[in-house]
């Protein structure tokens, strides 16, 4: 399960000058949501994202995700109804098939008072990985394609090899990462063996952002199969 971030944010700013003046309430918008999200293009997750506000005469606060490029959405918009404090809504987080971009891209989750002409926000990173490719006789796959780390930490991911079609034999993982930050040591998987855990590595200086890499599984004679996977370094 993924784990989840508690995200607070306080007040980004009187959006009117009326409303700046040395007395107003303190106010503030606090989202619960995992901060990031791994998708291949035309995959969906759906996850529970929890709004709670702290302030008085409070109108109705609806949800947006804004700065998503296109094919990126998050649905149904959250409302929480005017008066009330706090929400909790299942969400889903869908990338298109035809999606034009990969990579991790930075959304916002924008939320508006009515009454208070007030905005808060939460960031949430969406991950388009490229779809798993398979290999002639086998395929790899995992159960969690975000792996959570601190700068410096190692992780072990499971690693789940199907083969087909009568294949036996073994198959070697290494992966390929944009960044050197992002390492692992190549790891053969006997022909008896259906999983693997595959040892991530990330160096202290590795940035706070997720990070799309891809695990490759090679057979003896070339064949290669391959799957995304996010080391999300926090």
């Amino acid at each position: 399960m993924m784990p989840l971030l508690r995200r607070s944010l306080f007040l980004l700013g009187c959006l009117l000058a009326t409303s700046c003046n040395s007395d107003s309430p303190y106010y503030r918008v606090r989202f619960t949501l995992p901060d990031t999200v791994s998708l291949s293009p035309g995959e969906s997750e759906q996850f529970d994202l929890t709004v709670d506000r702290i302030g008085d005469q409070p109108g109705e606060l609806r949800v947006d995700m804004v700065t998503a490029p296109e094919g990126i959405t998050l649905s149904p918009q959250v409302v929480l109804p005017e008066g009330s404090q706090t929400i909790t809504v299942p969400v889903t987080v869908a990338v298109a098939s035809n999606i034009q971009v990969s990579g991790a891209q930075q959304t916002l989750l924008l939320a508006k008072d009515s009454v208070k002409d007030i905005a808060s926000g939460a960031t949430l990173y969406v991950v388009v990985l490229p779809a798993p490719v398979a290999a002639e006789g086998f395929s790899i796959s995992t159960e969690d394609r975000t792996l959570d780390f601190f700068p410096g930490q190692n992780q072990l991911a499971g690693i789940q090899v199907t083969r087909t079609n009568g294949f036996t034999g073994a198959v070697t993982l290494t992966i390929e990462s944009p960044t050197k930050r992002v390492l692992a040591k190549p790891m053969v998987v006997q022909g008896e063996q259906t999983s693997a855990r595959f040892l991530i590595e990330t160096t202290e200086s590795s940035p706070r952002l997720p990070v799309p890499i891809t695990v490759i599984a090679t057979s003896e004679d070339g064949r290669q199969a391959k799957m995304g996977l996010t080391v999300n370094v926090r």
